[in-house]
């Protein structure tokens, strides 16, 4: 069985679990991507997605916004003809950055297990749907509406859906009317078999995108109110400089020393676990939470918002602790964390509870329901509105026009630098011409190279 792994996801922690299962998938596969994701594989095929809206006048934007959308619709379902065409048994579809949700594939034949890392939040919590300016809303209201379409079709062509957490899982049902199979996530091996040592406990730590969401601010306010006199350290994925301003003025007010680190090494990842009294997780409404459990394997206990999926990821009380998201609640928890033998206690439980969390436990989950996906007819269920197919694709055997480049030297898009051993898709674009129509002896040869890898 072959399995086309499908996503568009960058930075983060849903593109973070889905390279830990793929690199323990034994199932061949292939992974089919667009030139805005950050790929999770080796040589991922990649297909170019042109966004523009971001870098027009704001005058500008609302017609690229609209044009922004067709083309990542189009994209999404040219990676579901890819992958019908390189000979794939079934679909590992995963979120869209862009969307923040699922986008419809509509599948040819092809059966769909899909992962939900979580709702598309904007439409399902309340209060969100209201965050958008009021000047704009009725000048993008098609926009959210085919935005939510897309979201709602993609999840319901779907099989399967698979999801991180129990939390998740009922989001899902009220969302979509959907049942979802909760897949356990992990950690990596390397932190929960490493010696962890005698250290210094140095300072506080709040692992996040730099967002609001996150909790630094509270991990800064909560640091002030216990007295301890620790410095927080923030590690972000990547740099935005109205935050980290913004956090750096609470900081000074609160008289806290504060450090942010952007784009850490797994390595240093681990060594600021560690080295911390606790690591502190604030998020509002967290899906799950990785940060969580990769502290507590590396025998940090934590402290973590009581909502969402986070107080699944603790024992509360002995791996660390769930609080609301409140400073001076946090601060409590901190205190009885300064205790020595407090700390010490929790910490050896933290690191005994992390060792069940294996991702290769959730990879031979996902591979599990791959394979019953397989000889079940793909099939759109669910509700939302049902939405036309668009040909973005030559039809077999349309002679030259429906031949596809296959890029070499390693180009991903213009807009990115080059990912090694990527082979990106596209028309026109030169260097090594592979007719991949459906049947075409060069389409087999190629898929059978990529599966045999």
């Amino acid at each position: 069985m072959k399995i086309a792994v499908l996503h568009n996801l960058r930075f983060g922690g849903a593109r973070r679990r889905l390279a830990e299962q793929v690199r323990r998938f034994d199932l061949p596969y292939v992974e089919i991507t667009t030139s805005f994701a950050d790929p999770v594989s080796d040589r991922p095929v990649v297909v170019p997605l042109d966004q523009r809206a971001e870098s027009r006048h704001q005058l500008l934007r609302p017609p690229a916004r609209y044009r922004d959308l067709t083309a990542l619709a189009e994209v999404w379902q040219e990676m579901g003809d890819l992958a019908h065409r390189m000979g794939a048994d079934v679909i590992y579809a995963n979120p869209c950055s862009v969307n923040k949700s699922a986008v419809a594939i509509l599948p040819r034949h092809l059966p769909v297990v899909r992962y939900c890392d979580e709702p598309r939040r904007v439409d399902y919590e309340p209060g969100l749907g209201q965050a958008t300016r009021g000047s704009t809303r009725r000048l993008y209201a098609a926009l959210y509406a085919r935005q939510r379409a897309l979201d709602r079709v993609g999840v319901g062509e779907a099989v399967t859906v698979l999801t991180n957490s129990r939390f998740t899982a009922a989001s899902i049902q009220r969302a979509y009317g959907r049942a979802a199979v909760v897949t356990p996530c992990g950690v990596p091996d390397d932190m929960i078999d490493s010696p962890v040592g005698n250290r210094p406990l140095s300072h506080l730590l709040s692992v996040g995108s730099l967002i609001p969401t996150k909790g630094h601010e509270l991990v800064v306010r909560a640091a002030a109110r216990s007295g301890l006199s620790l410095p927080v350290v923030v590690v972000a994925p990547r740099s935005w400089a109205p935050e980290e301003r913004r956090l750096r003025e609470v900081a000074v007010t609160e008289g806290v020393q504060l450090k942010i680190v952007v784009g850490v090494s797994d390595r240093d990842l681990r060594r600021l676990y560690r080295g911390a009294v606790a690591t502190m997780y604030l998020a509002q409404r967290e899906p799950l939470g990785l940060v969580s459990l990769e502290s507590q394997a590396c025998g940090t206990p934590v402290i973590v918002a009581d909502e969402g999926g986070l107080p699944e990821t603790v024992r509360d009380g002995i791996t660390g602790f769930c609080v609301p998201r409140d400073p001076q609640a946090a601060a409590y928890a901190l205190a009885a964390l300064a205790v020595p033998e407090t700390r010490a206690r929790m910490a050896c439980a933290a690191r005994e509870w992390a060792s069940g969390w294996r991702w290769q436990v959730s990879a031979d989950q996902v591979q599990e329901h791959l394979v019953e996906a397989w000889p079940r007819r793909a099939a759109t269920r669910g509700g939302g509105p049902q939405l036309r197919r668009a040909e973005t694709l030559p039809p077999a055997g349309a002679g030259p026009v429906a031949a596809w480049d296959v890029v070499l030297p390693r180009q991903a898009s213009s807009s990115q630098a080059p990912v090694e051993g990527a082979v990106a898709i596209g028309q026109g674009s030169g260097a090594w011409d592979i007719d991949l129509t459906e049947g075409s002896s060069a389409q087999e040869e190629w898929a059978q190279e990529e599966w045999a890898r």
